[in-house]
C-alpha cells in the first residue's frame, strides 16, 4: 500500500477489509473483460459523495494494494487479496479475501451466499466467511451480509472506475455487465476473536472502512466499536449498560450481573469519558462501570482517557489520600515510590486493613465524582464496582437517584 513504510518513529498503516474487497473486485473484473492479471490495484478510499454513476470520491490519495494472485476459472474468474493490517494487532491481519466476477449470476449459482445490491445495479454474492447480520441498529440490515455503508460505496466505485477505464460503463444503470462473488476462507474463525457474536453479526467478519486504511491502534477504531456496541443495545431495548476496561473486568461484571445479556456488557478500554457520554446520549437508565484499583485511580484524577502511554498513575497523589486516612509517613513516603496502585493497597492492607479500605473508599467516591461530572444535566444513574485482582468484588457505590448530583 503507498505510504504505508515504517519508521523509527511512525507505525505503519494497513487497509481495511473493504479496501481489500474493493481491490479484489476491481481486479477481478480487469482479468474477465480483458485476461489480464494484475499486480497491484489502484483504488479510491472512501468518504465518497454522491451515488451511482455521479459517486466521486472525497479524497484524491490512492491506495496501492498488491494482488495475491489470480485465477481464470470456467464461467467466472477469481482474484485473491491478502488484507494487510500494517502495524495494527487486526484480527483480520493477513486474512485471505477471494473476489469473483462473472457477466451472469447464473456463474454463481452453486456456490452458497446471499446477494446483496451495493449501488446502482451492481451485485455481489457473500459466501462463506462473510458475516450475516442478525440484531437491528448495525448499519446493514438484519439478514444482509455485513458489509457497511462506506465499502459498498467503495467497492461499487471501484469496478465502475475499471469499467469506464475500458469504455464499458453502462451508459444507463443498473444495467450492469459484471456481478461478483465474495468468499473468506478462514472468516468464520477470524471472527471469533472480534466483537461480532456479540453484535449479532453471524457466520464471519464484517466488511469495514470509513477511510479505507487502518490506523495502529486507532482511537477511532475504538470508539466506533464502542459505539456500535451502544446501538446495538439500544435497539435491543436493554436499559442497564455495563463498561468494563477489558476482557479481565468484563468476566467480573458478568459474574455479578448474571441476568443481562450479552450485548449490555461493552468494554471502553481507556475511553472513560467517551463511553460514559456516549451512553447517556443514548438515554440508558444506567450505567455500570467495572475496574480495577489501577483505572479506579485515573478515574479519581479526572483523566478521560487512561491509558499507560499518556495517562500515568497518580501515586503521590494516592499516598497523600493515604496520609488523609491515618497511613503513617513512613508507609506513605512508600506508596509514593511504587510504580502500580495495586502494590499501594497492597502494601496499605498488609499495614492496616481499616485504613486501606478507607482509602479506596476515598478513591472511588472520588472517580464516582468524576464520572458524574460527565453526566452532568442527565438522568442516567451510576454504579461503580472495583473489583479485586482475582475478580472478586472490592467495593461497591450506586447513585440511585439519577441526578447526577456529586454526593
Amino acid at each position: 500500500m503507498q505510504n504505508s513504510t515504517k519508521s523509527h518513529n511512525k507505525l505503519r498503516e494497513g487497509f481495511s477489509t473493504g479496501s481489500a474487497v474493493s481491490a479484489g473486485a476491481a481486479a477481478a473484473v480487469r482479468l474477465l473483460l480483458t485476461g489480464t492479471a494484475q499486480c497491484e490495484v489502484s483504488i479510491a478510499p472512501p468518504p465518497f459523495t454522491g451515488s451511482g454513476a455521479s459517486l466521486s470520491p472525497d479524497n484524491p490519495v490512492r491506495l496501492g494494494i498488491p494482488v495475491a494472485y489470480a485465477q481464470i476459472l470456467k464461467d467466472s474468474v477469481k482474484v485473491a487479496i491478502i488484507k494487510d493490517g500494517g502495524d495494527d494487532p487486526d484480527a483480520t491481519n493477513r486474512m485471505l479475501i477471494e473476489v469473483y466476477a462473472a457477466r451472469h449470476e447464473d456463474a454463481f449459482t452453486h456456490l452458497p451466499g446471499t446477494w446483496l445490491e451495493l449501488e446502482a445495479g451492481l451485485r455481489i454474492k457473500c459466501g462463506p466467511g462473510v458475516g450475516t447480520v442478525t440484531l437491528p441498529g448495525l448499519p446493514a440490515r438484519p439478514g444482509e451480509p455485513a458489509i457497511n455503508p462506506h465499502p459498498r460505496k467503495q467497492i461499487f466505485f471501484a469496478v465502475y472506475e475499471e469499467l469506464s477505464r475500458l469504455g464499458l460503463a453502462p451508459a444507463c444503470l443498473p444495467e450492469f455487465p459484471v456481478c461478483l462473488y465474495l468468499r473468506i476462507p478462514r472468516g468464520a474463525e477470524r471472527a471469533k476473536n472480534t466483537l461480532n457474536s456479540r453484535l449479532g453479526i453471524l457466520g464471519g467478519v464484517s466488511i469495514l472502512g470509513t477511510r479505507g486504511t487502518v490506523r495502529p491502534f486507532s482511537h477511532e477504531a475504538w470508539q466506533a466499536t464502542i459505539s456500535q456496541g451502544l446501538d446495538i443495545a439500544h435497539s435491543l431495548g436493554i436499559a442497564d449498560i455495563c463498561f468494563s476496561t477489558g476482557r479481565r473486568s468484563e468476566l467480573g461484571l458478568q459474574k455479578l450481573y448474571p441476568d443481562l445479556p450479552e450485548q449490555a456488557f461493552i468494554q471502553a478500554a481507556d475511553f472513560a469519558k467517551y463511553s460514559v457520554t456516549s451512553a447517556a446520549q443514548r438515554k440508558f437508565g444506567k450505567i455500570i462501570w467495572g475496574c480495577y484499583c489501577g483505572k479506579l485511580l485515573k478515574l479519581a484524577q479526572g483523566l478521560p482517557y487512561t491509558h499507560a502511554r499518556s495517562a500515568r498513575a497518580d501515586l503521590p497523589l494516592l499516598a497523600e489520600w493515604a496520609g488523609n486516612c491515618g497511613a503513617p509517613a513512613d508507609i506513605c513516603g512508600q506508596i509514593a515510590a511504587l510504580p502500580t496502585a495495586q502494590g499501594a493497597f497492597d502494601l496499605l492492607e498488609a499495614h492496616s486493613p481499616a485504613i486501606s479500605a478507607e482509602l479506596l473508599k476515598k478513591v472511588a467516591k472520588t472517580a464516582m465524582a468524576t464520572l458524574t461530572a460527565w453526566l452532568a444535566g442527565t438522568k442516567t444513574s451510576l454504579c461503580l464496582h472495583v473489583l479485586r485482582p482475582d475478580n472478586t468484588p472490592w467495593l461497591q457505590l450506586e447513585d440511585k437517584t439519577g441526578s447526577n448530583e456529586i454526593f
